[in-house]
């Protein structure tokens, strides 16, 4: 994570919560890195920080995949670091996120002006980086378009960090991912009709109808909770998470999440 989120030797920082997560798609093709703040999701567009700021660093010894190698781990992490701070130290930058692909890391950050930024940007590579290749731009991105189109989370995406939170916990708590053990799904459902379509569904799987509740306070007023003997290995958890969601899409449901007791 970075050291600081926030400018320094200001009178006034705007505060914003925490809520660091990351996740691996591809971007043109190539597999890309995604780390970002979810908690921008609840504030953003904030108002006043209008300008995207973008700066590019290329890594010097890449792996097979384009991202950090071991021994270059460090170096880059002091590049961010350092980045973010130098130019928070003129303007309260907020950072959104980071992307790395290709070969290079991507910074992502937002601020309410850009002037002096690329001369902080060149003196900080010349004095303390000198050997690596970069690249700074700026835009005025007032709705923060590239946070939320480009950097969040698809559906599946999004669901794939929360998969990866739960499991950690279980992990923290001496959990065996390879020994199964019922594994409970709910799903909610504007209508019967679309709830037991789904519910035919997932019996075909080898899902038990654990219940089903009408509340009708509630615009998707059907709550189905479904189990299934299941591992909690993380791709497996994955994968019939995404068949969930896909059968739940399809009757215009929507999938609320999973837990399970911890088994060792």
């Amino acid at each position: 994570m970075f050291k600081k989120l926030f400018g320094k030797n200001k009178p006034e920082k705007i505060e914003v919560n925490q809520d660091w997560a990351s996740f691996f798609c591809r971007i043109e093709d190539k597999p890309a890195s995604i780390r970002l703040n979810l908690a921008h999701h609840e504030v953003a567009p904030i108002n006043g920080y209008r300008q995207q700021i973008w700066f590019s660093v290329k890594l010097l010894h890449p792996d097979e995949n384009g991202f950090t190698t071991r021994e270059e781990f460090e170096t880059i992490n002091a590049i961010e670091d350092t980045i973010f701070d130098n130019i928070s130290t003129k303007h309260d930058a907020i950072l959104a996120g980071a992307i790395k692909t290709d070969g290079r890391l991507d910074l992502y950050m937002y601020a309410t002006a850009t002037d002096g930024i690329e001369k902080i940007v060149i003196d900080t590579m010349l004095q303390q980086f000198k050997e690596y290749r970069y690249a700074v731009d700026f835009k005025e991105d007032k709705e923060w378009n590239d946070y939320y189109n480009f950097l969040y989370p698809n559906p599946y995406e999004f669901q794939t960090i929360q998969n990866g939170k739960v499991i950690m916990q279980l992990r923290e708590h001496g959990d065996n991912p390879e020994m199964k053990r019922k594994v409970d799904h709910w799903i909610y459902f504007k209508n019967d009709d679309e709830a037991n379509v789904f519910i035919e569904a997932v019996i075909d799987l080898g899902y038990e109808i654990l219940s089903k509740e009408k509340n009708e306070e509630h615009e998707f007023q059907y709550n189905v909770n479904i189990g299934r003997e299941d591992v909690i290995i993380p791709h497996e958890v994955n994968d019939y998470v995404w068949e969930l969601m896909e059968l739940a899409n399809k009757s215009n449901g929507m999938y609320d999440g999973w837990g399970c007791p911890i088994a060792n």
